[in-house]
């Protein structure tokens, strides 16, 4: 690897560690309806480094280097608009800095006064003016530090909706003058927050991207929001931590989910040995904590289900009655058709596919859904009717976007052998 690579992979590695973290300081100082010139300054850091590290090599302490950099430039910035003056007590603590007591300045991006910005970011983010998916843009433009063409792969949408979508959501920001307050002052909003995390740590462990199945930096950065949340005691609630278990027991079975040729295993085909036990044993930690008080939510009992098949030794040894019993009360506190959909897939090793079949049919929602044709073929087909079997891999076929999807159905479309003529 030459240095200037070596430079490149760096810069590359602490934009992603490190820029969701320098916008969400930089957004407290210049206030959240100015966020974009936080996101301007932190860009600008970032095309500093890349130029100076390739000219005079590496500093000793980069992230402190960035950190240095985007303050310098946001006083800069500061200087020439001075209508940011009296925008918060942070900004005044910069502008002291200005005059001779640099360690002000340095102190916004201590890690707890960095930690404190990201979760007041993150609290703005989920405002309730703003839609759920511009919710999860922000989140990902902000404080994880995605580009919008990054931002627009995810979603499968345009680069230019993308940006028409972030350009509309800082209008409302605008508009209502959203404030960066402190997350203790926001808990009524942590049920949005959660919602957020969840929705795009789904994202991220089955993409509608084409060709990503599964896109672990969502998961990881879900992942560490969450964590961030544990952290502090006013946000870290029964239902965070039911929360954390369940990206905990999924994250751990992300290797385990492709083959080498990025084929979709099964649960039944994948090697445990390629699971992580220790964020397994974390899960479980987390899932024992959530326990506390009288509150039991949907995070509470996915979690529990996710927890069975994480223990289980075998496939073959899955305690499967207990798993229905937890999807009936799943369903029983939120009535969801895909809730229904994956009881279904358990109710098959329970009572047998023809019982399995009669529940699935029963479901309304999922005419369009097409993991439900899909089970209704694997159904049908381990019921001897080919004919419908066939027809059924037909219709999720159709509906099928990834890739990878669409290479497991014609695997399990061959494996269940021609419709008879």
């Amino acid at each position: 690897m030459t240095p200037q690579h070596r430079t490149d992979t760096l810069v590359d590695h602490l934009f992603r560690q490190e820029a969701g973290k320098m916008v969400a300081v930089l957004t407290r100082v210049f206030g959240f309806r100015h966020v974009e010139i936080a996101e301007d300054l932190v860009q600008e850091t970032m095309l500093s480094a890349l130029s100076a590290w390739r000219l005079r090599g590496l500093p000793e302490r980069p992230a402190a280097w960035l950190y240095r950099t985007a303050r310098n430039k946001a006083l800069d910035y500061v200087r020439r608009d001075k209508r940011f003056r009296h925008l918060s007590g942070e900004l005044a603590r910069v502008l002291e800095a200005e005059t001779g007591v640099p360690e002000a300045a340095d102190g916004l991006f201590e890690p707890e006064a960095i930690k404190d910005s990201q979760l007041r970011m993150m609290f703005a983010c989920c405002h309730p003016i703003i839609s759920q998916e511009s919710q999860m843009v922000l989140i990902l433009k902000t404080l994880c530090g995605l580009s919008v063409q990054e931002i627009a792969t995810a979603f499968l949408s345009s680069k230019d909706s993308i940006e028409k979508r972030l350009y509309r959501t800082r209008e409302k920001i605008r508009e209502a003058q959203i404030a960066l307050d402190a997350p203790a002052l926001l808990l009524p909003r942590l049920d949005a927050v959660l919602n957020t995390l969840y929705l795009l740590f789904s994202e991220g462990y089955h993409s509608a991207h084409p060709d990503q199945l599964i896109r672990q930096d969502l998961c990881g950065e879900a992942l560490r929001l969450a964590l961030l949340l544990a952290e502090q005691p006013h946000t870290a609630t029964p239902a965070l931590h039911a929360l954390l278990a369940l990206m905990c027991f999924h994250s751990s079975r992300l290797d385990a989910r492709l083959d080498d040729n990025q084929q979709v295993l099964l649960l039944e085909d994948q090697d445990r040995s390629r699971w992580n036990y220790p964020l397994i044993g974390l899960g479980l930690k987390y899932l024992q904590q959530s326990a506390q008080g009288e509150l039991l939510t949907e995070y509470h009992l996915e979690a529990a289900i996710a927890s069975y098949y994480c223990t289980a030794p075998a496939f073959e040894a899955t305690d499967w009655p207990r798993i229905l019993q937890l999807y009936d009360r799943l369903i029983q506190l939120k009535q969801n058709p895909v809730f229904e959909l994956n009881r279904a897939v358990v109710l098959a090793r329970v009572a047998g596919y023809e019982a399995a079949l009669q529940s699935l049919d029963a479901i309304q929602g999922l005419e369009k859904h097409p993991r439900y044709h899909g089970a209704r073929a694997e159904f049908l087909c381990r019921l001897g009717r080919q004919a419908e079997a066939d027809a059924a891999f037909g219709q999720a076929l159709a509906l099928t976007v990834s890739r990878p999807e669409r290479e497991l159905l014609e695997r399990r479309r061959a494996a269940c052998g021609p419709a008879p003529s």
